[in-house]
């Protein structure tokens, strides 16, 4: 950490996950089902048009001119896009390289492989296990739950644990997600609960893909659309090279709000996980009236559920919230903050499948009294976490070249 005086008190790092602006040029080679998808020009068609006039002058338009929203003539802030800078769409994988570190390097394999440790494991912990039926490799956990591959995830990422909160308190579903990880070499295992349905419609949306993933349907669960309450238990993170945990040992605060609070990994670190979008703006205009200096990162998830629910109306419904949100965080915001917004992948609800998608996000950057440019390509994410650590005069993160120099004040 240097001694001199940092250019700004606050950076804000809002995620919008799921902002795909357009296909990469490899997913013809690496994932030929993301082949035309382009998350925020689906949307705005299939919406009937959309107005997004915060985003819309900061040049989310202008960086996007083929999605359908105004193309601002003069943005009012630094504008780009961004290569994800990692191989397959995840959110998991997304947010470890916007804080600075390369993707952990964890094994990954279908659930069917630890199924039988993990029914061990149950066993032993008092629980009673059967398979969910014949043929699937998923677990059915006290006539109540399904642990299994989360189906709306990459092939050999991710198991999830589901269950009704109707049937059982959330802290259960938690529980036995927790034995799961115990066992799980994965990347991440994800305890998901829900309202409105019951352990035999758990069951009955419980499917084989063609992947060899077996596991819950969420999206036919209607999961996504049940106040959808979740915790991502992760394994691999590499906190010390991230610049959340860099900044927080340099003596600065760090607040994560949204699933960022779930997925990054930072000790000390104020964390709110609200899935639902209000209550991710709500604590994050709080975080504004509290914090004094340091870090604020937010993601905003339910574009990503709509994305995953095939809702083109949802993820439109989403993007208007949250832009009236960036509004108001922009009103609240005073010359020494600096608010970074992109995406972490796409996730196009007009694509055929449930899936995320491999896209290009958008980068825009502001602070009262930017002298607005386009830097348009970024070869990574990580370059957010080079900036902020630039910003902070603190350690450099893992990965990642810093932009600093781009954001200039009149």
């Amino acid at each position: 950490m240097t001694d001199a005086k940092p250019p700004f008190d606050r950076v804000i790092i809002l995620v919008l996950d799921a902002l795909g602006i357009g296909a990469l040029p490899d997913v013809h080679l690496v994932r030929p089902n993301d082949v035309g998808s382009n998350t925020l020009k689906h949307v705005v068609r299939d919406a009937g048009g959309l107005s997004l006039p915060n985003l819309e002058r900061l040049g989310l338009g202008t960086v996007a001119p083929q999605s359908g929203l105004r193309v601002e003539a003069a943005p009012i802030a630094v504008h780009g896009i961004f290569n994800l800078g990692y191989k397959g769409a995840d959110t998991y994988l997304g947010h470890q390289v916007i804080m600075g570190s390369r993707v952990p390097d964890v094994p990954e394999e279908l659930f069917e492989v630890v199924r039988d440790d993990v029914a061990a494991a149950l066993r032993r912990a008092g629980h009673h296990v059967e398979p969910a039926g014949e043929g699937l490799a998923a677990l059915f956990v006290d006539g109540r739950m399904i642990c299994g591959d989360n189906l709306e995830s990459d092939p050999l990422q991710t198991y999830h644990c589901v269950g009704s909160i109707d049937d059982m308190p959330y802290e259960e579903i938690v529980k036995v997600g927790e034995i799961l990880r115990s066992v799980a070499r994965v990347r991440r295992v994800v305890a998901m609960g829900g309202y409105g349905f019951k352990a035999a419609d758990i069951r009955r949306c419980t499917e084989r893909r063609p992947t060899g993933q077996c596991g819950v349907n969420n999206v036919a669960l209607g999961l996504y659309t049940s106040n959808y309450v979740v915790r991502h238990l992760t394994r691999g993170t590499k906190p010390d090279v991230q610049i959340p945990t860099i900044l927080k040992k340099a003596g600065y605060e760090v607040e994560l709000i949204g699933k960022v609070a779930d997925v990054i990994t930072c000790e000390g670190a104020h964390k709110e996980p609200h899935v639902l979008t209000q209550p991710v703006l709500d604590a994050t205009y709080a975080a504004l009236a509290r914090v004094r200096s340091g870090l604020i990162a937010i993601n905003i998830q339910e574009t990503d559920l709509a994305g995953h629910d095939e809702s083109a109306e949802r993820y439109a419904a989403c993007l208007r919230l949250a832009d009236e949100g960036i509004g108001r965080m922009m009103a609240m915001m005073g010359p020494r903050d600096l608010l970074i917004i992109t995406g972490d992948h796409g996730n196009d609800p007009t694509i055929g499948h449930d899936k995320h998608t491999r896209e290009f996000t958008p980068l825009l950057v502001w602070t009262q009294g930017i002298v607005p440019k386009g830097i348009f390509m970024r070869d990574s994410l990580s370059d957010i976490a080079a900036t902020v650590a630039e910003v902070f005069g603190v350690d450099a993160p893992e990965i990642g070249t810093s932009f600093l120099d781009d954001i200039v004040r009149a």
